[in-house]
């Protein structure tokens, strides 16, 4: 779901233009206040309709293109150059959010609402962690389960007409799908996800009222709900899956070339070419083996790396034997790290988080969702095949995905007054996940690792991202299958078979997408060196985190101007002092 856009600040006017029938000047606010209007419109449409779950349809997506294709056309009207410098950051991030838009129609990766471990149907499932606290929210909820019947069918009709064009997910995705709505196909009520939030009373609703709407509701999800996801098997098994391709690369869809080079524009924010990145990757992956070599060595053990590897993989004291074992340990390290921040850190945030298990055996070990209002940020540990859960990696994942990484850089940005509304809550993945990966990396200054399994952990968790450079070119542009993608991975980390399998499904379902980790881990690391090269000994860690994370979410080559701009101000700054 892609982030409301508005703005708080103002700006010079740049030009003049008409808008549909209306004649206004043209500035990066006046975007922004459109990208809002827009949206509200939309918004209005729905509510008009009673569709709460939104439209999805092929005249909505073509209501978008000729927005955002009349909005580049004024944000192209205006002279960049001519802005003050925090305003160019603006104008470059608006036009990386209307290319990312114009992209999707002109691909039509909107008929292909499904990547290998979430879609469609797996964001609706979502509507059952809902909290019914009042009348309206229980209305509300109501109207959602009556609506999902006519969401699956609009999406179901969207993924019909990408596989007349070609424009679909390969067969090896789609046949390792079933856990994502086969959960959800039950034989009564009670179980199902949606019936979660009837389950507790709202304190001012009346028993009446709540009997009623409980009897509602078992009705409508009896009927419709369960209906709709073994509509969606039926889909999915018996008429998508026949027909949709046998070639797991994007160089199998319509302009696939093209379309992928785009995508490696679009995850990695640089001009690099798919070949530059591929480079890069073998690089990485060399360098980092030669670390991996020196952990075995320290360990003391006398075999081949391959027979460390089936060693890691094979041996129970590495795999937790309960899921509460699991969740303990990831929450015990989650609170060491939050003892380690004031050390590295100027300004945290406000916004707390928390350590929930997630059951999708298709999803990865670990993954974020940030809160809102009175939710805190999620830490999500995925608790099924346990005997595929290392613990080693586990400090390295959850660096990862709470603090320093996700929650820290998502939250702070939510709370940075300074920013226009839409860039508290952008995400680029490049910055974003690259952030994250660098917050495996401050594990080290922050005293984990010590353990040399775990070192090796972190070492896997690195090489698993430099290996993506190299496998998702592989994939899309080289024409590797799975199997090369898959034995690739496995040779060169301690990931478990299952995440192995699980990591290349999802990289053949989202081109481009694993390309941002690394990339933008390699360029923060790569602001830091220059900075601490600029400063010398006035270098200070927390001031220059505080500058990374303060601008929000940015692109790489925005990151590297705030960077220059940080360092020429403290060397004038030390240059008045002395």
């Amino acid at each position: 779901m892609r982030p409301t856009i508005l703005a708080t600040v103002s700006l010079l006017f740049a030009t003049i233009y008409t808008f549909g029938q209306t004649t206004i000047s043209t500035s990066i606010p006046a975007l922004f206040q459109k990208i809002k209007d827009f949206e509200k419109q939309e918004w209005q449409r729905d509510s008009a309709d009673k569709h709460p779950l939104r439209l999805h349809n092929e005249e909505k997506y073509q209501r978008e293109f000729a927005f955002y294709n009349r909005l580049n056309e004024q944000l192209l009207g205006i002279s960049k150059n001519s802005l003050p410098v925090k305003e160019q950051i603006n104008y470059e991030l608006l036009q990386h959010d209307i290319l990312d838009n114009l992209a999707t129609y002109k691909y039509k990766s909107y008929l292909n609402p499904i990547i290998s471990y979430e879609g469609f149907h797996t964001s609706l499932a979502g509507q059952g962690n809902r909290t019914l606290n009042n009348k309206k929210d229980t209305e509300q909820y109501m109207s959602i389960l009556q609506d999902i019947p006519r969401y699956v069918e609009e999406n179901l009709k969207l993924m019909r007409t990408g596989l007349s064009l070609g424009i679909s997910q390969p067969k090896v995705i789609i046949r390792e799908m079933q856990s994502t709505y086969q959960q959800h196909i039950v034989d009564s009520v009670e179980k199902s996800a949606f019936w979660k939030p009837l389950t507790k009373k709202p304190f001012s609703v009346s028993d009446k009222d709540w009997g009623d709407y409980q009897a509602k509701a078992r009705e409508v999800i009896a009927k419709d709900v369960i209906s709709s996801y073994r509509q969606i098997k039926q889909f999915f098994e018996n008429e998508y899956l026949p027909k949709t391709r046998a070639e797991v690369g994007a160089s199998a869809l319509p302009e696939g070339a093209a379309y992928y080079e785009d995508r490696v524009r679009h995850y990695t924010t640089t001009s690099l070419t798919s070949e530059d990145i591929y480079n890069i990757g073998l690089a990485e992956v060399a360098r980092i083996q030669s670390e991996m070599n020196k952990v075995m060595q320290q360990v003391g053990f006398k075999g081949t790396f391959k027979e460390f590897i089936k060693y890691l993989r094979s041996d129970p004291k590495f795999y937790p034997k309960t899921s509460d074992e699991l969740l303990k340990e990831a929450s015990y390290i989650a609170k060491q790290i939050d003892g380690k921040l004031p050390s590295l850190f100027g300004r945290l945030p406000r916004q707390p988080y928390t350590v929930t298990p997630m059951l999708q055996p298709a999803a990865p070990p670990g993954l974020y969702s940030r809160g809102g209002g009175n939710t805190p940020g999620t830490y999500l540990v995925n608790i099924t095949n346990l005997s595929s859960r290392t613990l080693y990696t586990l400090e390295a994942l959850t660096l990862h995905e709470s603090v320093p990484g996700h929650h820290l850089q998502i939250s702070l940005a939510r709370e940075l007054d300074s920013l226009p509304d839409f860039r508290k809550s952008l995400y680029i993945n490049a910055f974003g996940e690259g952030w994250g990966l660098y917050g495996e990396y401050l594990g080290h200054e922050m005293g984990f690792y010590k353990d040399p399994y775990s070192l090796f952990g972190r070492l896997t968790y690195d090489m698993w991202r430099a290996c993506r450079l190299v496998i998702d070119v592989g994939l899309h542009k080289k024409g590797w299958t799975k199997e090369q993608a898959s034995s690739y991975l496995a040779d060169r980390t301690a990931l478990s078979l299952v995440e192995v399998n699980t990591e290349i499904n999802r990289y053949i379902s989202w081109p481009g997408q694993a390309l941002a980790y690394k990339i933008g881990e390699l360029k923060i690391l790569e602001m830091r060196r220059k900075t601490e090269a600029a400063l010398k000994e006035n270098f200070d860690v927390r001031a220059f985190h505080d500058m990374i994370l303060g601008n929000g979410s940015v692109t790489l080559s925005v990151l590297e101007k705030i960077t220059d701009r940080f360092i020429a101000e403290r060397l004038k700054k030390l240059k008045t002092i002395n």
